[in-house]
């Protein structure tokens, strides 16, 4: 019975064949007779007569004489490591072996993502080429300094006045190049690429510095030791350097501290194009970029002197006689007559404070174009990368001078006077004008300049995983016009503006300083930190 089954599936599927192979005009053979249980019923396919048509798309029977081989369409060409030019299938690489028939019109190449491999925007071990980055820096950079020749702070014998040209002058601020360095900071960067062959790309970027200071402090004893002075030159005799005492033991206590402040920041966007990238499986990989967009960068700077004095000059004491009967003339007591100071017109006691504030700020605000270059080569997990960029623009300087001179009271509300045994309000209010800062300079102004702002990077990095590259690198920033206090102020004075000279209302030659005299600026130092790829 076993072999009458056997039997019954072998003629089934003999009969199916010939089925097959017949043409459908033709009609169908008899159906095959079934065989008794336990018998077995051999079936033969006779050949396939001359002149029967198959399927499209099939090849003829091998050794068929009627009809001539079919060809297979072409294979759409591909890169190395994926001939058949399938692509990425899914993230998962190319597929294991060809497929038929192949996407695409046949003959035409097929549209391809970018091969892995890519160097400059390549991923870590790997290599591949990624659709977005970020990259996160730490900043340790050095600026350029401010030149302040001219010394701002002096202390000498009480009898010197403070006076550059005496021998027991010392200068306390000034009379040097002044500098807020280093300065610490942060950068940001972020790009993706627009298309599938990542060849068009956008990033943007931007980075900011602490604000950096260099201060001198200087301060008295409660009576005035040492003295402190802040020189200047009198429109009356320029030649001549003379100063302005603002503690000593016949004025008072005091206190003096002169600042500079930097801080620098800015912002960009561009537009990335791929000129070159290395082909997959090479051992070096080298990729170039080009780079065009817009660029925003900001200097500020500070330069601020302030004085803060308790008056405390010497007074007059004038005894109290009185005479006896016989005519004699005794000393019974003294009354002490406080001293005075003459501040900005007001007869100021002792008991009060003078605070002297001259300031210098600074904005430089920079609106322009910006283009460059950069590339990368990797081999291994190292990477070497250069970049140089350059933007050119409009610069708005903007400078605002303010000083002035506040008188008020400082631990007492009242001073007794001696004659009358009464107490005196102290004096208080503001004046116009400092000492650097005074009529000839006080207020805002500003000016544009068509500037240059060049910069420099170099970066050797090293892939830490597939995704994560840690790097250290150099980078070199520089303006060539800007506005810095130190340039714009004068100490050349009129004395008669200020509030605390001896001088103040009386007729002297005026002053007209020059604003705006233009410097250059630059930063320059270290950056390290890492790119994330995916």
């Amino acid at each position: 019975m076993r072999k009458g089954m056997f039997g019954t599936i072998a003629g089934v599927a003999v009969g199916a064949g010939g089925a097959w192979g017949q043409s459908p005009a033709a009609d169908p053979p008899p159906p095959a007779a079934v065989a008794p249980a336990g018998d077995v019923v051999p079936v033969q396919a006779g050949p396939i007569p001359p002149g029967v048509g198959l399927p499209p798309g099939f090849g003829a029977p091998q050794g068929h004489p009627s009809l001539p081989p079919s060809i297979m369409p072409p294979i759409a060409p591909g890169p190395a490591g994926d001939p058949q030019g399938f692509g990425p299938m899914a993230g998962f690489g190319p597929p294991p072996g060809p497929m038929y028939p192949p996407p695409g019109p046949y003959g035409a190449p097929l549209f391809q993502p970018a091969p892995g491999g890519g160097g400059a925007g390549g991923g870590g071990g790997g290599g591949d080429v990624p659709h977005f980055w970020s990259t996160f820096e730490y900043l340790l950079w050095f600026s350029k300094s401010q030149g302040q020749p001219f010394p701002l702070l002096t202390t000498s014998a009480p009898n010197d006045f403070g006076l550059p040209s005496r021998g027991s002058t010392l200068v306390l601020a000034g009379g040097r190049n002044v500098d807020v360095n280093p300065l610490n900071g942060g950068r940001v960067t972020a790009g993706f690429y627009g298309d599938a062959d990542r060849r068009f790309g956008f990033e943007a970027s931007g980075f900011v510095t602490e604000m950096g200071v260099d201060r001198v402090r200087q301060a008295t004893s409660p009576s005035g030791i040492p003295l402190l002075a802040r020189p200047f030159r009198d429109s009356a005799n320029p030649n001549a350097i003379t100063t302005l005492v603002v503690a000593s033991p016949a004025l008072g206590s005091g206190l003096a501290s002169v600042t500079n402040t930097t801080q620098a920041y800015s912002v960009e966007a561009d537009a990335l194009l791929n000129l070159y990238r290395s082909e997959p499986g090479c051992s070096t990989n080298c990729t170039i970029e080009v780079l065009a967009g817009y660029r925003y960068f900001e200097l500020n700077e500070t330069f601020r002197v302030t004085t803060l004095t308790s008056l405390n000059p010497a007074g007059t004491v004038t005894p109290i006689i009185s005479t006896g009967p016989f005519g004699q003339v005794t000393v019974v007591g003294t009354v002490v007559t406080p001293g005075t100071v003459n501040v900005g017109g007001l007869t100021v006691p002792a008991g009060s404070t003078v605070r002297i504030v001259d300031e210098v700020r600074t904005r430089n605000q920079f609106n322009g174009f910006q283009s460059g270059i950069r590339g990368e080569v990797k081999r291994g997990m190292f990477t070497f990368g250069l970049s140089g960029k350059v933007a050119v623009g409009h610069m708005r300087e903007t400078l605002t001078v303010a000083g002035f001179t506040d008188i008020g009271a400082s631990t007492t509300a009242a001073v007794p006077l001696a004659a009358t045994g009464t107490a005196a309000v102290l004096p208080s209010g503001r004046a116009f004008g400092g000492l650097y800062a005074n009529a000839a300079s006080i207020g805002r102004f500003t000016n544009d300049e068509f500037t240059v702002i060049p910069e420099i990077n170099l970066n050797l990095g090293l892939a830490v995983t597939r995704n994560l590259t840690w790097h250290v690198g150099y980078n070199f920033l520089y303006v060539d016009k800007v506005a810095r206090p130190s340039t714009e102020y004068s100490t050349l004075v009129n004395s008669a503006t200020v509030p605390l000279s001896p001088n103040y209302g009386t007729n002297r030659p005026l002053v007209h300083p020059v604003i705006f005299n233009q410097d250059d600026f630059w930063l320059m130092g270290l950056n390290t930190g890492f790119t994330i790829r995916f």
